[in-house]
């Protein structure tokens, strides 16, 4: 006979979603009044607005009443509806995945946000609810126990480069905004509404003018936004790697951290599909790079689970012993196709430079804004360069299997684990000719990873032995 761990409704917080629909229908008598436009349909429009917002509530209220959960020894069980009630039952064998998190608007009210990950997608995929904090530790707990876990991983360097990154940055944007004004007032003059008044009510010949003004000072504020919100997003990254720590018991990986939003992951290793190492370009600049797992239906794509550099495999081997450093493959470049890894960004960069030329000999204060789009396709192009040199797909000694692929700027090493996939292999007459085809892999977690002109002979020995 089971023992129930815990029971009860969901938390308050979960009628919110409700409420915010009555604020959507809301919208419809305010544009009424709107279009009326006068002082009695106002009135009607916010009576209106009053009576959606007490269903709305009165509604959402019924729907918390009649939902809950049951939570045992041996299952979770989900109820819904009202009129119709649906239960939804959960035991700790489909999970790959349970992650509490708890922002600062839900701590504020004792409620944590659940998440819960199906080690395959055919089964829930995922599933959302709120529970009070105690309640989500103990269904933590029950469906995913984790014991005595000793951390092996804790980012107080990366932290403090992050931290250093913000600094220089402020520093960098600070000076980028100095400039900036500089630079406007000396292009425009002191007097600006004067000029600009003269140039507005002077013959189109004089817009021209106008814009040749304003663009060198608008490409000046460009790079001062994109460093702004460079320094926002490093900041956000800070507050989220606070006190961050990574630790293995049994078979469970447990991730929690934060500093303002409490984040906690808890990882079945046996449901773990792939990790995904990232080469992006600030990772080259600091040689580092961040690893992502993905289990089942998560993918894990908004924090890494650690930090991987050169000399610390043993690191990785810990977290999944199963891991094998990735390693270039050997003859992967001949009869390769350029066309096929460089026709995006060729095509872009040679648009671009056009561009660049035209402007040079046309209007040359157009030329700072253009090199802009021309960086970032050079960027691109010699990522796509670096993709043929580097994307490919292996069978390493203990089974898993290596894939390395290039999509914009970041490069992706990953080491697959989980045995249930399925390959599919496309040829074009071109690379049929030289015993070329473009692998796909289609992974558990109904994502499709896409290697481009590799063997046919490699990808036939794959299925065979996959």
């Amino acid at each position: 006979m089971s023992t129930v761990r815990a029971q009860g409704r969901f938390h308050i917080v979960f009628i919110v979603k409700y409420i915010r629909y009555g604020l959507i229908l809301c919208l419809v008598p305010m544009l009424q009044a709107l279009i009326a436009f006068d002082l009695p349909s106002l009135t009607k429009a916010l009576r209106q607005d009053a009576a959606i917002l007490v269903g709305m509530a009165l509604f959402s209220f019924v729907i918390w009443r009649r939902c809950g959960f049951l939570l045992t020894d041996r299952q979770l069980t989900l109820r819904r509806g009202i009129l119709w009630h649906r239960q939804q039952v959960i035991r700790p064998s489909q999970l790959a995945v349970i992650q509490l998190d708890r922002p600062i608007y839900l701590r504020l009210v004792g409620c944590t946000r659940v998440r819960l990950f199906a080690a395959s997608s055919a089964a829930f995929g995922q599933v959302q609810f709120f529970l009070p904090r105690r309640q989500a530790a103990v269904l933590a707990e029950c469906l995913m126990p984790v014991q005595s876990a000793s951390s092996f991983f804790a980012p107080t360097g990366a932290e403090r480069l992050r931290f250093t990154m913000l600094s220089a940055n402020l520093v960098t944007t600070s000076f980028l905004v100095v400039f900036s004004a500089r630079q406007t007032q000396d292009l425009i003059g002191n007097n600006l509404g004067v000029d600009l008044g003269s140039l507005a009510m002077a013959n189109l010949g004089r817009l021209e003018r106008l814009a040749e003004l304003f663009l060198p000072a608008g490409v000046a504020w460009l790079f001062t936004l994109i460093f702004t919100l460079w320094g926002i997003a490093l900041f956000f990254s800070l507050l989220a790697t606070a006190n961050f720590r990574v630790s293995r018991s049994g078979g469970v990986i447990l991730a929690k951290g934060g500093r303002i939003n409490l984040t906690e992951r808890r990882i079945l290793a046996s449901a773990v599909s792939y990790c995904d190492i990232r080469v992006t370009p600030i990772s080259r600049l600091l040689r580092r790079y961040p690893v992502f797992l993905c289990a089942g239906s998560y993918t894990g794509a908004d924090l890494p689970i650690l930090v991987y550099g050169k000399g610390r495999d043993a690191l990785l081997q810990a977290l999944m012993p199963q891991f094998i450093p990735p390693r270039p493959v050997a003859g992967i470049t001949a009869n390769r196709s350029w066309p096929q890894f460089l026709w995006k960004s060729g095509a872009m960069l040679a648009f671009c430079g056009m561009l660049c030329v035209v402007s040079v000999w046309k209007m040359p204060q157009l030329t700072p804004l253009l090199l802009v789009p021309l960086a970032v396709c050079v960027g691109l192009t010699a990522a796509s360069v670096e993709g043929w040199f580097t994307e490919g797909v292996a069978r390493n000694s203990n089974g898993t299997m290596a894939v390395c692929y290039t999509r914009l700027f970041s490069r992706h090493q990953l080491c697959v684990f989980t045995p249930n996939l399925s390959l599919a292999w496309m040829q074009t007459p071109f690379s049929e000719a030289v015993g070329r085809c473009t692998l796909t892999i289609h992974l558990p977690c109904r994502r499709r990873i896409r290697v481009r002109s590799i063997k046919k002979l490699a990808a036939d020995h794959l299925r065979l032995v996959a």
